[in-house]
């Protein structure tokens, strides 16, 4: 009886421990899914050269992304610092000729600044739809005008949320791709 013993014992003790392994082997095995990406590496790991938005409505769609990371998500310094580059990087080069890195990296920094200030955070970014980009021809160059609604809520006491609506103006480059030149508010 003892070595029925033994053996059950056995039996028991390494069915147990095969339990246990196989429990550790689900539980700390990489699930074959990449971790998902924040919006800002998303942002951050574009690679413009390669594949640069095609249309103006899609320069302004991720410029606007790029905003919407100033002001809502967390990131390093370094972060920061791409995404003012990408920003740039979207930008007509007379644009960029009056808004060096530099200079354009410390109004970011500003304008977040005076955000977190004042307690706004935009709620909302509504670009219009690709039938509602106006194209004009002047000079014998293309441009583009596609209008952005930003709602911005006021945590601050007194001060009431409100709708901006903005109008960038873009320009086809040399390229014939589609760079920022400019906006206005209306």
């Amino acid at each position: 009886m003892k070595k029925n013993s033994a053996k059950s014992v056995l039996i028991v003790v390494t069915c147990a421990a095969l339990c246990l392994g196989y429990y550790f082997y689900l539980t700390h095995r990489d699930s074959g899914k990449e971790k998902e990406m924040s919006e800002v590496e998303m942002v951050v790991s574009k690679d413009l050269e390669k594949s640069y938005p095609k249309t103006a409505r899609e320069v302004v769609k991720f410029y606007n992304r790029i905003l919407d990371c100033y002001y809502t998500q967390d990131y390093t310094q370094e972060q920061l610092e791409i995404m003012a580059e990408q920003a740039r990087g979207l930008m007509d080069e007379e644009l960029k000729e009056n808004n060096p890195q530099d200079l354009y990296l410390e109004s970011v920094k500003a304008d977040i600044a005076s955000f977190e200030e004042e307690k706004k955070s935009i709620s909302n970014i509504s670009i219009e739809g690709s039938k509602e980009v106006e194209y004009k021809t002047k000079s014998g160059k293309d441009y583009a005008y596609v209008d952005v609604s930003y709602f911005v809520k006021s945590n601050k006491k007194g001060q009431k949320s409100e709708r901006v609506l903005q109008t960038y103006i873009l320009r086809k480059d040399e390229n014939a791709d589609w760079r920022i030149l400019g906006f206005y508010q209306e």
